[in-house]
């Protein structure tokens, strides 16, 4: 196990929070991808920066969990924690998946990177850490409505 103590827990949250920015900025840049193609017609070039922004922010997410891997289970924000990495692990694998052109891996990447930041947002939350609750809230509906309108654009698309 890494132990890195300098400030405390100061490590521990720093990296949780850059893993939370990097990830969901991986998803941001999926969003506007057709957006940014239409400037920049290079799709290598935005697919390697999604990449290193997903091994980025799963590299800070490895450090996060890792410093905190003996923080009790009883904790609900500790256990959304655990739960937002299990999820982190599944888009890992789904992206790959897609990579291996596996059919409707995209779906579910897309669909449990949503889940896992709006996983990560409400642990921070429910720790008390640096996010207003109002901000929270209003990410989390963001983030349901934007799977409920995918989610359904892809059963569509499957039942076809």
């Amino acid at each position: 196990m890494i132990v890195l103590i300098i400030g405390g827990h100061l490590i521990a949250d720093i990296s949780g929070f850059l893993a939370l920015i990097f990830i969901t900025a991986t998803a941001v840049l999926m969003f506007v991808k057709k957006r940014i193609l239409s400037h920049i017609s290079r799709q290598s070039l935005v697919s390697r920066i999604h990449i290193g922004m997903a091994v980025l922010g799963g590299a800070f997410l490895l450090l996060h969990a890792d410093y905190f891997l003996q923080a009790p289970l009883t904790n609900f924000g500790v256990l959304l924690g655990y739960i937002a990495t299990g999820v982190a692990l599944i888009v890992w694998f789904t992206g790959f998946s897609f990579l291996e052109r596996l059919r409707y891996s995209l779906l579910y990447h897309g669909s449990l990177s949503l889940f896992a930041i709006a996983l990560m947002v409400a642990h921070s939350v429910n720790l008390g850490f640096s996010i207003p609750l109002y901000l929270s809230e209003i990410l989390l509906a963001i983030t349901g409505i934007i799977v409920l309108v995918r989610g359904s654009q892809h059963i569509i698309k499957i039942a076809r």
